[in-house]
């Protein structure tokens, strides 16, 4: 058969001609249209990509994509990169590459515990306080733990009161742009500074309040109560009798008279794990609060958070203008920007090795863990993706870095919006993954 040259073929891929009947290049070499031995990776790996381009610009959902060569430092692909599209769950890497930028992966969450008053025969005569930090880790058995340390005090009973410090943040349960049917549940958990086991309703129930008039933080100063007392500590009134129940609610921890005796860390590494492998909504919106509230001197809003984020984005040669953020997880359908602001991200993370090196191994991989184990298990892309899934209705995506076959590392971002069934979406994401490892 007549051989064509390459750049023959790329201009008839452009032009559609061969879309509809070509697959990939493997056939084009076994039918001898091309020679094997002269066609190049790069080549290759465009025509393959320019395969893709035109079947979604023939599809009834809309596609944003870039490939980034960081090995050659070169643009290698893109298709309505620049277009402005929801990212569903890929926001997190906005999140996490600004978290790790500006905090670093040793960063902590304190989540501490004052009194106040003095102790006198084993009686507190003042008021517990609990200062929360929007900790995603803390469960039932640390709050038991924090009773115990009341106890290690010399502490058998209060007289006093059992408060929540929660201006950390402001009283926002949710994101914005969240769905009033969804909350709260798994997916949209509530976002106070202080809560156990996710807000649920008792330790390991995995079930939310259907009361609207629930809330986390309350929960926990109860529970905390409950345990106290089920340990022998009583509760007494100002007068020293004993009460049925501690009471608690919400207050500021004072600025004097104060003591510290429990402080409860974990880090932004730690966090990381989760948010990214398991795709964790409150562990993202967690993370995202860790940024709104850095160097901030009073109560943080959302705002602060995407402030910080935004001048990642700028730090990282990117604009902000077609750029909008409202939350850290991507659960809002208010979020918007496009696969060049992905690829930038991903770009700075991969220059700065203090924050590649949490990054990279918090992401899923293909056919082995987190959100990917079931993705990619049979094809040359199988172990081989390591990069962040992102699902709502409607919104399929996929970023992160691929190692391509050549040996470069690559970075990529396709965005997929008006996707009627998430399966198509992830399709055509890991064909392209497929194209990218050959």
């Amino acid at each position: 058969m007549k051989k064509i040259s390459f750049a023959s073929l790329l201009l008839a891929f452009c032009m559609g001609t061969w879309a509809q009947n070509i697959n990939t290049t493997d056939e084009l070499v076994a039918n001898d249209t091309i020679d094997a031995d002269t066609i190049t990776w790069e080549e290759e790996v465009k025509a393959g990509l320019n395969i893709m381009a035109e079947e979604a610009r023939n599809a009834y959902y809309t596609v944003g994509m870039s490939v980034y060569d960081l090995s050659a430092n070169s643009s290698l692909f893109t298709f309505n990169d620049k277009k402005v599209l929801r990212p569903a769950s890929t926001e997190k890497l906005l999140t996490a590459i600004s978290a790790l930028s500006i905090l670093g992966g040793t960063h902590e969450y304190h989540t501490k515990a004052y009194y106040t008053g003095s102790i006198a025969d084993s009686t507190l005569n003042g008021d517990i306080y609990v200062v929360g930090d929007m900790d995603p880790t803390y469960t039932y058995d640390k709050l038991c733990e924090l009773a115990k340390y009341i106890q290690d005090q010399g502490i058998k009973s209060i007289k006093g009161k059992l408060y929540a410090d929660i201006s950390m943040k402001d009283s926002l349960l949710y994101g914005n742009g969240w769905c009033w049917d969804d909350v709260p549940s798994k997916y949209e958990p509530y976002l106070p500074a202080l809560l156990f086991d996710r807000g649920q309703n008792s330790p390991a129930s995995s079930k939310y309040s259907d009361d609207v008039n629930f809330r986390p933080w309350l929960h926990f100063m109860k529970t905390l109560g409950d345990v106290l007392q089920s340990n022998g500590v009583s509760s007494l009134s100002a007068e020293g009798d004993t009460l049925e129940t501690f009471p608690y609610g919400v207050q500021n921890l004072p600025l004097r008279g104060r003591r510290c005796f429990y402080t409860e860390s974990t880090t932004i590494e730690t966090v990381l794990q989760r948010m990214m492998k398991n795709s964790d909504n409150l562990y993202a919106e967690s993370m995202f609060w860790q940024l709104a509230k850095f160097n901030k001197g009073k109560t943080c809003t959302y705002k602060d958070g995407v402030r910080h984020v935004e001048n990642t984005i700028r730090r990282a040669g990117a604009s902000t203008d077609q750029v909008k953020i409202v939350d850290g997880s991507g659960v809002s359908l208010y979020n918007y920007h496009s696969a060049d602001t992905q690829i930038a991200l991903l770009r700075y993370a991969y220059a700065h090795e203090d924050i590649f090196k949490y990054l990279y191994p918090s992401l899923p991989v293909s056919g082995k863990d987190g959100t990917l184990s079931d993705r990619m298990g049979k094809s040359n892309a199988r172990y081989n993706v390591h990069a962040k899934t992102g699902t709502l209705t409607g919104v399929s995506s996929l970023s992160g870095y691929i190692t391509a076959s050549n040996g470069h590392t690559l970075a990529f971002s396709i965005i997929i919006n008006g996707v009627l069934k998430n399966s198509v979406g992830q399709n055509f994401q890991d064909r392209v993954c497929e194209i990218l490892a050959k």
